[in-house]
């Protein structure tokens, strides 16, 4: 629901305090999704999509120590 992903992942990252912990729920868009068909898309709140990549690169950007996912969970330490 971020329409400034990078913004938000900023303020986000500011207001935990060391060792804190993010927790994100969301679908995530792999190759194998035919986007077009794609039932989350569908929904005018999601605005921007992320796929496995793109956590990765949130995670070396904003230097968070730790990076889960499970299914459609995921966990950011700071």
């Amino acid at each position: 629901h971020f329409f400034k992903p990078k913004k938000e992942f900023e303020l986000l990252y500011s207001l935990l305090k060391p060792n804190g912990k993010l927790y994100i729920m969301t679908d995530i868009y792999t190759p194998e999704i035919n986007f077009e068909t794609w039932y989350y898309k569908n929904d005018k709140t999601h605005v921007f999509f992320y796929s496995p990549e793109a956590f990765k690169w949130i995670k070396q950007n904003w230097f968070w120590k730790t990076h889960t996912q499970e299914k459609r969970c995921i966990m950011f330490e700071k």
